[in-house]
């Protein structure tokens, strides 16, 4: 088998949700596989020669209010690998054979099977062969896995459970599996004590702790209950994402300057050195090298905007202020900011079929959204705090402060950029239709899933803004050119103030495709993805 069938296209942002670390997906040979963490995936980083930068500087993108809310130093973007890919030159995201238990495909056999964390192929059944005596019978993998609430998977332990049922002993187990009419319920028979069972999909087991996207990890302690689930179920795998929209830099006057002093990997290690006028005047001559005019004065003012700590997260007041302000208009520079805003008249808007409700809109010929991956439940949707996201993909805790050169300060995430329309609704409108709304149970029912979001907003303003907003993008997608599936929404519920954002953000339009393979350092040859 060719080896080039281990590498799975995927597209970079998926890197992050839905096939972040912790994630199943299908690869090329069509064998299941769980993302590898970062961690495994620092195995297969491609070594550079000193004094170059390095592959993770390079792939390094900067949000300074969510790297305070994740407690981490920055993000790391998947990697652009080229049409002839090469682990000494790209950089491939790992992932693991998993279920590990299979089942072979013969009826007259049907014996299960368990595989190894490196074995990237098909999988065949030593124990029988097919009609005539050529080739081998397959083998399948189960299509259950356990999983519990915190994130932990493991195989189901199928000989355990089949010889618990009341039965003779058994000296000598033989178990084999038969797919019935649907997934969750195989029967199990055993050829050593002759049990025959169907499987329970209701069955619960104590969770092994185990984590397969952690393959150099054991399992660690866990008191929840694990439950059998389809792979290829959406129960499998909940990201929790967080975005931000990058917003201007108080004290900095020059986007293009402060873009680069964040992105630019030489730029951002010679802002680590002492701020000596030596050092200054360098950053002056790296920016001139990228394109940047400058000097040390406003390099200065810049640097001391950047050394001024942000808040946790960005309040969603802060973004909508950006977003209705005047300061951030187009102008003419070496390059395109993060944030052009171009505030309109509402009383324009009059007499169109939202025209009355409106108080402010704004046209966003251009916006930056950075999105990371925090973490991920499994059975049900929950919001992983970033401490615990980190210890899931990391595999230890996340430390209190990292070293100078620490190769273990990131979390995945990636940035795009768009454009949209925002929409400010008229308070005194909101208030009145939210006070006739709140008499009605199934409207304050539906408007407390805003309680789980990052910045809890006021719900039943929420609620409305979220209802104009997809009916808003329906409206829009025949007309934008943009299909309905590619618009997004940021809505905003804060401050007495009721706004929502339609946009249109997607990755993988600046840079290439990534991809992903195997992991150096882990098993021999794990089947991997490639974004």
């Amino acid at each position: 088998m060719s080896r080039q069938l281990l590498y799975t296209p995927v597209r970079r942002a998926h890197a992050v949700a839905p096939f972040g670390p912790g994630a199943l997906v299908l690869t090329r040979n069509r064998v299941s596989a769980v993302v590898c963490g970062p961690v495994t995936a620092l195995r297969a980083l491609p070594q550079r020669p000193d004094g170059s930068v390095s592959v993770l500087d390079e792939q390094t993108i900067s949000d300074r209010h969510l790297e305070a809310a994740c407690g981490v130093r920055r993000f790391v973007t998947a990697w652009a690998a080229s049409d002839d890919p090469h682990p000494d030159r790209d950089w491939f995201l790992p992932a693991a054979r998993f279920p590990l238990a299979e089942h072979c495909a013969n009826p007259a056999c049907q014996r299960m099977v368990t595989r190894i964390i490196g074995d990237a192929n098909e999988g065949r059944c030593e124990g029988c062969a097919p009609p005539g005596g050529r080739g081998r019978w397959p083998t399948f993998q189960v299509p259950l896995a356990l999983a519990c609430p915190a994130g932990h998977l493991a195989d189901v332990p199928w000989e355990q459970w089949l010889h618990a049922q009341p039965g003779l002993d058994c000296a000598r187990p033989d178990v084999r599996y038969r797919t019935g009419s649907v997934a969750d319920r195989p029967s199990l028979r055993c050829q050593g004590c002759k049990r025959s069972v169907q499987f329970a999909p209701d069955t619960d087991f104590a969770c092994p702790g185990e984590r397969p996207q952690l393959p150099h990890a054991g399992p660690e302690r866990c008191e929840e209950r694990a439950r059998p689930i389809e792979r290829t179920s959406t129960a499998m795998y909940y990201p929790t994402q967080m975005s931000s929209l990058t917003i201007p830099v108080a004290g900095a006057t020059n986007p293009v300057l402060l873009r680069a002093l964040q992105d630019n990997p030489v730029l951002r290690s010679l802002q680590r050195l002492p701020r000596t006028p030596e050092v200054v005047g360098e950053i002056v001559a790296a920016c001139a090298r990228t394109g940047v005019t400058t000097d040390t004065a406003d390099v200065g003012e810049h640097l001391i905007a950047l050394d001024k700590p942000p808040a946790d997260y960005p309040s969603r007041g802060e973004e909508l202020d950006a977003l209705t302000s005047a300061e951030h208009i187009r102008r003419a520079t070496g390059a395109p900011p993060d944030l052009i805003v171009e505030p309109q008249e509402a009383a324009d808007y009059d007499g169109c079929r939202l025209g009355d409700v409106l108080s402010a809109v704004s046209l966003v010929p251009r916006l930056r959204e950075t999105r990371v991956l925090a973490g991920f439940s499994r059975v049900e949707p929950e919001r992983i705090d970033p401490q615990d996201g980190y210890a899931q993909m990391w595999g230890v805790p996340r430390p209190v402060s990292f070293a100078e050169h620490a190769r273990d300060d990131w979390l995945p995430g990636y940035e795009v950029f768009g454009e949209g329309i925002l929409l400010v609704l008229d308070p005194e409108l909101v208030d009145r239709w939210a006070a006739a709304a709140q008499v009605s149970a199934r409207l304050v029912r539906a408007a407390a899933i805003s309680g789980k979001l990052e910045e809890a907003p006021r719900p039943l303003p929420w609620l409305m803004a979220h209802t104009l907003a997809h009916l808003f993008m329906r409206a829009l997608a025949p007309h934008a050119g943009y299909p309905l599936p590619s618009l997004r929404e940021r809505i905003f519920a804060v401050d007495g103030r009721t706004a929502l954002l339609i946009y249109t953000a997607a990755g993988d339009v600046h840079r290439r495709p990534s991809r992903a393979g195997p992991a150096r350092g882990a098993s021999p040859d794990p089947p991997s993805s490639r974004p």
